[in-house]
């Protein structure tokens, strides 16, 4: 194979689009030690690309020399690979750049006193001498002007450098210590402050609308079989109230570096359980760091896939470290919009507590009014009584729950497969309270229900509950795992939980506040809605003009 031809091939690993050729140069920039970093781009990338850092810049008798293949000064052995403290190590973007592009770099080391331009253009070297501060200019132009084949299976100009942002974005979360500028046809498309502080750069790339959601995720160490640190997990992540549509807002950082792990996102995702309505998912920035001898990044050509040598222990961790953020929060409450909307955000009670507050009454047979100091709470006595039963079913499966025996056994017909799993999760249902026995083919015999749910009668939803959770057709969150006993409670705690329309007296109303102020995820039900909202004394005085 010809050298070029070879040359052509490997730059197509490396450098599939502009924002791939940002990606490494940004990269570059932060290993160089750089404390400021411009993008500028100009048609979409394909156009123009121009990234400045004031980095250590390259010697000049090694600018040529850095525009060769596997040509790196990060890596001098090979048990160097194991130990990686660098973004780069391959030594392929820019000779896979230069193979596609037109290539300047414009550079000085802090060790001399004149810099020096390297233009590589359609093949040919330029080398001259220039006069410039310490740092490196790298210029791309005419990206795939070449490869005509390549460059048409370019998305608009829009699309292209509004990937050149986003590739920009998590390596500002993974060095919040580094301004980061991105400048699109000369106007502003990103910065982040480079002061240091994580929650600054994640409200520059989440938007300032999450600045009252974000929540400090507490630094969680998980230790090793020989006492050291095997994992430590730090970063911010939102309040329950507060979701996207989408998993693209949550961003793990391993050792600094911004991966795509499918398991690890989900595990941010799970800790927060039914706290998010179904559908929706969390924002989070997430620092996790590990010994560099236990993650392998040469397993993807850019470098965004990992292999971490104990996956389980760094899921753990995140999972501990979420909860942890979310446990500190205090009990809070949808509140309302100025325009008289529903707003996704939270606001604290102050202290309050749901059995101190004054009940007003029931509307509509639906919600609870009651009084605080932070103003009118509106309850949701479905959502709230949903979540007072499924955390007494989950206490059950803790440990053994009381059950409460029916004055004669009721026969239940379900579906076949169903009395096989009966069968297989006899142990569970003992312990959530029920006394179930196969009875025939298609028969289940009830003997006995959960003393929690006995006034409620579970015995005439139970079969549909069953089934409802043999097809999966029930809508409620649940986590990856979750036992077919667990499973069963959710559904059961939906099923039989007051209906909207059901009046209370204001005995039921004052025990289903103090019982919802006593469970552990009082915010949501089990299908992730709020159980509560708030209006507060300030927005009732706007609403009547008294502000």
């Amino acid at each position: 194979m010809e050298p070029h031809l070879a040359a052509k091939i490997a730059a197509g690993e490396v450098v599939d689009r502009p924002a791939s050729v940002v990606k490494e140069l940004v990269e570059n920039a932060l290993d160089a030690g750089a404390t400021a970093i411009r993008v500028d781009v100009e048609g979409g990338g394909a156009d123009r690309i121009v990234v400045a850092d004031n980095g250590r810049g390259i010697p000049a008798a090694e600018v040529e020399l850095a525009f060769r293949r596997h040509a790196t000064s990060k890596l001098s052995r090979e048990e160097d690979l194991d130990t990686l403290c660098t973004l780069g190590f391959r030594g392929e973007a820019l000779p896979s750049i230069a193979a596609v592009a037109d290539v300047a770099c414009a550079t000085r080391s802090a060790t001399e006193q004149v810099g020096v331009e390297f233009r590589i253009d359609g093949g040919s070297l330029e080398e001259r001498p220039l006069a410039r501060q310490v740092g490196t200019t790298m210029v791309v132009e005419r990206l795939f002007a070449r490869f005509p084949a390549r460059r048409k299976f370019l998305r608009s100009r829009g699309a292209e450098a509004a990937a050149c942002v986003q590739v920009v974005q998590p390596l500002a979360l993974a060095f919040p210590e580094v301004q980061m500028a991105v400048l699109v046809d000369g106007r502003e498309g990103f910065r982040s402050p480079g002061d240091g502080d994580l929650r600054g750069a994640a409200l520059a790339v989440l938007g300032r609308d999450a600045e009252r959601h974000l929540l400090q995720v507490p630094t969680t160490v998980l230790a090793d079989d020989s006492g050291g640190d095997a994992v430590e997990v730090s970063g911010v992540c939102s309040a329950g109230g507060y979701h996207r549509s989408s998993r693209t807002a949550i961003h793990v950082l391993i050792n600094r570096r911004p991966v795509q792990n499918r398991s690890l996102s989900f595990a941010v995702v799970e800790a927060y359980g039914s706290a998010l309505p179904v559908g929706r998912q969390p924002v989070a920035v997430l620092d996790v760091r590990v010994p560099p001898s236990a993650v392998d990044f040469n397993v993807h050509p850019s470098k965004l896939e990992v292999k971490l040598l104990r996956e389980r222990a760094v899921y753990a961790a995140i999972q501990r470290a979420v909860r942890a953020a979310l446990a500190q929060q205090e009990w809070a409450v949808a509140t309302w919009s100025d325009g008289g909307g529903h707003a996704e955000s939270t606001v604290s009670m102050g202290g309050e507590r749901l059995a101190e507050l004054r009940l007003l009454g029931q509307a509509g047979g639906t919600y609870l009014i009651a009084e605080g100091d932070a103003g009118v709470y509106l309850v949701d006595q479905h959502a709230a009584h949903e979540r007072v039963l499924l955390e007494a079913l989950r206490a059950g499966l803790a440990r053994r729950s009381e059950r409460q025996l029916l004055l004669e056994p009721v026969v239940l017909d379900v579906p076949p497969e169903t009395v096989g799993v009966i069968e297989t999760a006899a142990a569970e249902l003992d312990h959530l309270g029920f006394d179930l026995d196969v009875f025939g083919p298609r028969q289940l015999l009830l003997r006995a229900v959960p003393g929690v749910l006995a006034a409620r009668q579970p015995e005439r939803v139970l079969a549909a509950a069953l089934a409802a959770v043999g097809t999966g057709g029930h809508g409620l969150v649940v986590k990856e795992g979750a036992s077919w006993a667990e499973q069963l409670a959710l559904v059961l705690a939906c099923k039989t939980a007051v209906r909207a329309g059901d009046r209370l007296s204001e005995t039921e109303m004052l025990a289903l506040l103090r019982q919802l102020g006593e469970a552990e995820l009082c915010r949501t039900c089990a299908h992730g809605r709020p159980t509560a909202i708030l209006l507060s004394h300030a927005h009732l005085e706007r609403q009547f003009g008294r502000r």
